[in-house]
């Protein structure tokens, strides 16, 4: 099993710094490397920036003097922000867990103590209180173990165009890795037709 996320999101700012959502989501979308901080799907799979939104751990509507303070922002995707909305299981801001419900803000160490991914990407919940919100955000859908594994074949084919150029400078016999390269290349493609079809992402 490998963690949820590929890195622990960390918010460079506390308080409130900025009124607007707009200057928010510029700083939060640096903090979080561009990643959605519950799912960890990556913005360009999704249209990107633009259709990244700033969510409101503990929601606007019941806490409204939180609607512009660092700590409790993050950068979401569209899915994981509009499955949230404005649930919350606590009486107070402070409240996001009652029994085995509630929330967990993604940028602590607990969070990573509910949720796991199996070899194919899948996202999966470890608690009582992991799967709550598993099905709560809807990780259960498709597009996340698909998107998981094109970003893994990116970041394998970035290196190992690395390797090949490292190894051509030092005059070395690259074929066999450019090979490998254009089977990475294939299912990259792939993966990538299988997320644009797939209604069910």
């Amino acid at each position: 099993m490998k963690a949820i996320k590929i890195k622990k999101p960390v918010r460079s700012y506390t308080g409130e710094k900025w009124i607007t959502n707009t200057t928010n989501k510029k700083y939060l979308a640096k903090d979080f490397e561009n990643r959605c901080g519950y799912c960890d799907d990556w913005d360009r799979y999704s249209g990107g920036y633009n259709a990244y939104h700033v969510e409101h751990f503990a929601p606007k509507e019941r806490f409204n003097h939180l609607r512009h303070t660092y700590d409790n922002l993050l950068y979401s995707c569209p899915y994981c922000n509009i499955s949230k909305s404005d649930k919350w299981v606590g009486t107070t801001a402070d409240e996001c867990i009652v029994g085995n419900e509630g929330f967990i803000d993604p940028c602590t160490d607990d969070y990573y103590e509910h949720f796991t991914r199996d070899d194919f990407g899948n996202i999966r919940y470890q608690t009582p209180l992991g799967k709550y919100i598993y099905f709560e955000l809807k990780f259960y859908l498709k597009r996340h173990s698909i998107i998981y594994n094109l970003d893994q074949l990116r970041m394998r084919r970035i290196a190992l165009k690395a390797k090949i150029n490292e190894k051509t400078q030092r005059g070395e016999n690259v074929n066999h890795l450019k090979k490998i390269s254009d089977m990475l290349s294939v299912v990259l493609c792939d993966y990538y037709e299988l997320f644009l079809m797939d209604d069910e992402c």
